[in-house]
């Protein structure tokens, strides 16, 4: 019965969370990696960079670390709520909000990774993006990186969910011993 659980629990490891996360920042090809400048209001903006209707689905995935004074209290670690815009041909999309949060405080230099937009079907133009803090932000970052990359695919929901039952009935097989 504990051999089976840690199978279980492995392949549920295998499954849900690595498998989403291989789907979601691994699957396609880079297309571009673009470092973000600094622009007024404590933001960021990428250079222009051109897009094709072929490179759908096309993600754009932002890579930064950032770096905070480890005297916080422990049960507030800092986390920072920016807002992205995305523009085509100048044009502004609907601006989207995000979260970058460090996990505890004795990580003083968190980095992070967010897939701000998954596209599967594209429009060609000259895009750049926008990312400006909501609020006065807490984790001070040097730099930003937006990776654009093409022909991504999307995890399949079965198989993350697959993952998850086995993860729960591999914990409840070891905590059933």
């Amino acid at each position: 019965m504990k051999t089976l659980s840690l199978l279980l629990l492995v392949a549920g490891l295998l499954l849900a969370p690595a498998y989403w996360i291989h789907a979601k920042f691994y699957t396609g090809e880079q297309a571009a990696l673009l470092a973000l400048g600094r622009v007024d209001g404590g933001g960021w903006r990428s250079p222009m960079f051109r897009v094709e209707a072929d490179m759908a689905p096309l993600g754009l995935i932002l890579s930064t670390q950032g770096s905070f004074a480890p005297d916080m209290s422990e049960g507030d670690p800092p986390a920072d709520r920016y807002v992205a815009t995305l523009y085509r041909d100048g044009v502004a999309a609907q601006p989207l909000t995000f979260t970058l949060s460090a996990k505890n405080i004795s990580e003083s230099n968190p980095v992070f990774k967010e897939h701000l937009v998954l596209m599967n079907k594209v429009t060609a133009g000259e895009y750049h993006i926008e990312v400006l803090p909501m609020t006065e932000p807490r984790i001070h970052h040097d730099r930003m990186l937006l990776e654009v990359r093409r022909n991504l695919s999307e995890p399949d929901n079965r198989v993350v969910i697959t993952g998850i039952l086995m993860l729960v009935l591999g914990i409840l097989g070891l905590v059933a011993l």
